[in-house]
């Protein structure tokens, strides 16, 4: 006679989803363990908020120190180049020291990383859900993109941790872009090559779409080759496009 537990028909010997500080440990230590109960009880919230108080904090130390001084290089070379008056990089300055201008940017970022994990949890739902024809909905690719971002926290935590000694966040490289030449400005093209080698084939990024792949295949049920192919595709994609833009951004050379 098989025994049943009566809060959800589940049977006794079925495993049961993991804790939160479980299932963050198996994310480091056993990836391909780590999705089990996710679709039942997806709690992004975690992962998510772990990611914003780092990137919060990190942002918060080096305002001073590598934040305003970045921005203001840049606008420095704008008026070099006649495209700002040096009145407006003035006001500008004084603008960046106020507390209501760090209280702001600070508070943006509240809106802006839960906007960009929205967006990157587009690329497994379309790889699974409609390349694949699985059944994987958005809510289960956002919630394997939330828990896959937690190996991104160590790049976020050595980035700030550069920008504060070197006291810029210009040249900041936590993957092969740090091969690159340095420039003065730094070029439109080494800029746009240097974000694709990093976010693109970097080991933390590497290691984050492996998690991505980990996890879209075990919720959906797709085979883990097929999932690999294309999704490896969209986010190379999706990388080279913000490399363009970073690229096409940067008022370098």
């Amino acid at each position: 006679m098989s025994v049943m537990v009566e809060s959800g028909g589940v049977s006794a010997g079925a495993p049961s989803a993991p804790s939160l500080w479980q299932r963050t440990v198996a994310v480091f230590a056993r990836p391909g363990n780590a999705w089990s109960g996710l679709h039942e009880r997806g709690q992004w919230w975690f992962p998510l908020l772990l990611g914003l108080v780092v990137t919060i904090s990190g942002y918060a130390l080096t305002y001073e120190r590598a934040q305003v001084p970045t921005i203001r290089e840049h606008m420095e070379r704008q008026v070099d180049s006649g495209e700002m008056p040096p009145e407006a990089l003035e006001r500008v300055e004084r603008q960046l020291s106020s507390p209501l201008m760090k209280t702001f940017n600070i508070g943006s970022l509240v809106i802006v990383l839960p906007l960009m994990l929205a967006v990157t949890a587009l690329l497994p739902w379309l790889a699974a859900g409609f390349m694949l024809g699985r059944p994987f909905s958005y809510r289960d690719a956002f919630s394997v993109t939330a828990w896959a971002g937690l190996v991104r926290i160590p790049a976020e935590v050595l980035v700030y941790v550069l920008a504060w000694v070197n006291q810029t966040m210009t040249g900041i490289h936590v993957g092969f872009g740090v091969l690159l030449p340095a420039g003065d400005p730094p070029s439109k093209l080494l800029t746009g090559l240097g974000v694709f080698l990093d976010y693109g084939i970097g080991p933390f990024y590497v290691w984050y779409l492996a998690l991505l792949i980990l996890g879209t295949a075990a919720l959906s049920g797709a085979p883990r080759r097929a999932v690999a192919w294309i999704l490896s595709g969209l986010y190379l994609v999706f990388v080279i496009l913000f490399a363009a833009l970073a690229a096409i951004f940067t008022p370098g050379a």
